[in-house]
């Protein structure tokens, strides 16, 4: 039977309250967090240790977009897992910090990272796909 039937009313469930109740003059006036104030020296300071990171990496692209040479070379060592191969590669582009290599099938990852009154503060994660 249809339950829009004209000679059957139709089913009307209750109303069931909403809990908790909603005040709506205590949505309007929450008191505002008291945060402690901000210190951004340690902020600024990785900042600027990420600057020589970021100037490393730009040696390394450079060199990888521009040579196709050291472009075959990187790949064939990390298909090799020649790590002593891949790190005079690296080393060979002018950086000033030796990155982390990790390579897969599918790319290649140089993790740069800096330490600030040995903090571990700023890495720099560069992935590179060349499948």
């Amino acid at each position: 039977m249809n339950r829009y039937h004209p000679f059957y009313t139709p089913i009307q469930r209750p109303q069931t309250p909403r809990w908790p109740p909603v005040n709506p003059y205590y949505a309007v006036h929450r008191h505002p967090y008291d945060y402690p104030p901000v210190q951004p020296k340690q902020f600024m300071d990785s900042a600027d240790k990420t600057k020589p990171l970021l100037d490393d990496a730009q040696l390394v692209m450079d060199k990888v977009s521009q040579s196709r040479d050291f472009a075959i070379k990187l790949m064939d060592a990390a298909q090799k897992s020649n790590m002593d191969e891949l790190n005079r590669l690296i080393k060979n582009t002018g950086v000033s910090s030796t990155p982390g290599i990790k390579f897969n099938p599918d790319g290649f990852t140089l993790l740069f990272n800096n330490k600030t009154a040995n903090i571990d503060c700023c890495h720099l994660t560069i992935i590179l796909r060349w499948k």
